[in-house]
């Protein structure tokens, strides 16, 4: 999607990477989609001959968190970080991490449902499908209209990409109260509970150095805000 900090993927195959994934391999969970050649599919649905849908643009900043996230949570294989983590650590993270993009997939969905996405045709120049697509861009400009002004820095900043990579959190979320919401706020926080509970059990909690230190790391490096207010 343009002007993304990220490359995306489509949904498709985030359903097959979740179908595929088994954390038992203790590796980081990927989302895996190849663009095609012809820019407009990924391998994958070209292949298949399917529809190639991309996340909902009223989404992209839940799309971000969660390919921030996943990216976090890879840095615990590294051994170039401040700790390092044994087995059964990173096999609560791969565990995590399935959860949470099932959780994510499911957000998605709902939203989906919602703004009756999946039944939009965006070639399709009927009355119909223009006022479909008429509804989701006017809730699209209602929500971006909603974010607070925002001044980017003088410096630093020379593309709209460079600007969505200092500001974040420009792109749109899920509020509350949207379909899908509860269940992607609560999917983070099991994801991050799920972290600091089993370092816990394995490396100690407050009462101990090591263990305290640990559950600082976790919880000063998690990439996502939780917003439950």
């Amino acid at each position: 999607m343009d002007g993304l900090p990220f490359r995306n993927w489509c949904l498709n195959c985030l359903h097959s990477s979740i179908a595929n994934y088994g954390p038992h391999q203790i590796t980081p969970f990927r989302i895996r989609c190849v663009p095609n050649e012809d820019g407009h599919s990924c391998e994958q649905c070209c292949d298949r001959n399917i529809t190639c849908d991309p996340p909902s643009m009223g989404m992209q900043g839940d799309v971000y968190d969660l390919c921030a996230i996943l990216e976090w949570a890879g840095k615990f294989w590294s051994s170039e970080e401040k700790f390092i983590w044994n087995l059964e650590f990173r096999l609560a993270i791969c565990e995590a991490s399935k959860e949470l993009c099932t959780k994510f997939e499911r957000a998605e969905m709902s939203h989906r449902r919602h703004h009756m996405l999946s039944a939009i045709d965006w070639n399709d120049t009927s009355e119909l499908q223009d006022a479909d697509i008429d509804n989701y861009r006017r809730f699209l400009a209602e929500r971006r209209g909603a974010l607070p002004a925002l001044t980017p820095p003088t410096t630093g900043i020379m593309t709209r990409q460079d600007f969505i990579r200092y500001n974040p959190e420009r792109l749109l979320r899920l509020c509350s109260g949207d379909p899908g919401f509860l269940v992607w706020l609560e999917a983070k926080t099991a994801f991050l509970n799920s972290m600091q509970q089993r370092s816990i059990s394995i490396y100690g909690g407050e009462d101990r150095k090591s263990g305290k230190r640990r559950l600082a790391f976790i919880k000063n490096g998690f990439p996502a805000e939780l917003n439950w207010l």
